[in-house]
């Protein structure tokens, strides 16, 4: 008995090491200051010859993820040491409880996490937000709070649920991208439309192999009842 608890809580921290490594690595290396941001795009795109818009948005979903990572890591870590102490299961128990009373299916968290990627995706908030840096770097902490709002929602829903939670988000990411592809107009000052048309073309194209690897899995395990 002795011998599975220890393995269980080694296994926990060695899980929430690993995510915690991941979270900070892509936090300090996207949070870290570097100015002025447009020369930081303008290099960056030049070299791996995508656009602008297109490499803003990957670090956003980068972000996103740490933030995910990052709320694993601490789960990770509250779950061993619930196996060692008391106090803090009735800590875990109770955060259970809370989240279990308020974030209904998960539907406050995730919802309030949609809510604050699209916010941020308005024009005229992203014009304002790449040329301020202060608005910049709150709008990347936003992000990674948006990964743990995720994360605290998904802990409400099956496996099944999170599948179809994520194929639903990568519509509206299509969407997005298909009406960034075909508008005849820039809807962005700071991009130019044929790097807005760039951009939407690289979302399509990423939520399509999205699907290909993630909606097989979820049908399988959805008529095998898992």
């Amino acid at each position: 008995m002795n011998s599975s608890h220890d393995a269980m809580v080694t296994h926990n921290m060695r899980r929430g090491m690993l995510r915690l490594m991941l979270s900070s690595t892509l936090t300090l290396s996207m949070l870290t200051r570097s100015e002025p941001i447009d020369f930081l795009f303008a290099v960056l795109s030049s070299s791996l010859n995508v656009s602008p818009l297109a490499l803003f948005m990957v670090f956003d979903m980068l972000l996103i993820a740490a933030g995910y990572w990052l709320a694993s890591a601490l789960n990770a870590f509250l779950t061993a040491g619930a196996l060692l102490s008391n106090s803090l299961a009735r800590l875990y128990s109770g955060f259970g409880r809370v989240n279990r009373s308020i974030n209904k299916k998960g539907l406050v968290s995730l919802s309030a996490a949609l809510l604050m990627i699209v916010l941020w995706y308005v024009p005229q908030i992203l014009d304002a937000v790449l040329l301020q840096y202060t608005l910049h770097r709150l709008m990347y902490l936003s992000m990674l709070f948006a990964g743990v709002l995720i994360f605290v929602g998904f802990r409400r829903l099956s496996s099944n649920m999170r599948h179809l939670s994520y194929l639903l988000g990568c519509k509206i990411m299509v969407i997005f991208g298909a009406y960034l592809l075909v508008s005849p107009v820039a809807i962005y000052n700071y991009f130019p439309y044929y790097e807005q048309a760039e951009a939407g073309a690289a979302m399509v194209a990423m939520c399509i192999a999205s699907d290909a690897t993630i909606l097989p899995l979820w049908l399988r395990r959805y008529f095998s009842g898992k």
